[in-house]
């Protein structure tokens, strides 16, 4: 068998704020195999709330998501094949796949993923429900605020990582992280040199920011977000924050 993790975890981007994604893959296709199973998955999602991870809201756990391995590689070939909405939110997801535990091969998985460059439908709406996330920009290119909050994952970081990851879906590449995709899609010519290195710096600058910004929320006694208030930023982290946001609206 192997323990996944899917989203920022998988793509070993995780910071502060976090909730589970994780699903369960095993070889026997028996009753007594999922049976088994389904008890090792809610014992593990079961200690993992313990140690303070919560739930999925979207419900992507092992408790939810425990099945044979030739269960998971049809999964994988029909949200491929078939890209309607609800297959590309879990394809999203699940395409960041990585095995943290067990001994179990994946290649079939892993061969999903590199086939799906053959499909130009595929991508081509992948990276639309990438373009889903659009950075909060008003008239101008002024910062688009709500109560003076700005929520930095789903105006910045998110259209990176979904880019990044159909980019490199059509380069044919096996990475997770999202650097390591934007080089890969660049050496397949699936991205411009100067855009992967826009996209590169950007992403570092946002997530830096995230991370400085739950920290000060600790330290204050508060719970970590994923927004930050433009009134507390200085002129020139205001001008870079408008600057990557353009950026990402222009890729």
């Amino acid at each position: 068998y192997a323990w996944l993790v899917f989203g920022s975890e998988g793509r070993a981007e995780q910071l502060l704020l976090t909730d589970q994604d994780n699903a369960l893959v095993y070889a026997e296709q028996s009753s007594a195999a999922q049976h088994y199973f389904s008890q090792l998955a809610r014992r593990v999602v079961d200690g993992l709330l313990q140690a303070g991870f919560p739930p999925c809201p979207g419900g992507y756990m092992a408790t939810n998501w425990c099945r044979p391995l030739a269960e998971w590689t049809a999964l994988f070939a029909h949200w491929i094949a078939i890209p309607e909405p609800k297959a590309l939110m879990e394809a999203s997801i699940f395409f960041d796949f990585r095995a943290v535990h067990g001994e179990l091969a994946l290649d079939a998985l892993e061969q999903s993923l590199v086939s799906a460059s053959q499909n130009g439908v595929f991508i081509g709406h992948m990276v639309r429900a990438a373009q889903e996330f659009a950075p909060p920009l008003g008239f101008f290119g002024r910062i688009r605020s709500e109560d003076g909050l700005v929520d930095l994952k789903k105006g910045g970081i998110a259209p990176i990582v979904g880019l990044a990851r159909a980019c490199a879906l059509a380069a044919g590449s096996r990475q997770r992280s999202t650097r390591e995709r934007l080089v890969s899609a660049t050496e397949a010519g699936k991205l411009s040199r100067e855009g992967a290195e826009i996209l590169a710096e950007t992403f570092q600058f946002l997530m830096g920011l995230r991370l400085r910004e739950q920290l000060a929320a600790l330290k204050a006694g508060q719970t970590p977000t994923n927004q930050v208030r433009v009134e507390s930023l200085s002129t020139v982290e205001r001008r870079h924050l408008k600057d990557a946001f353009v950026s990402i609206r222009q890729m």
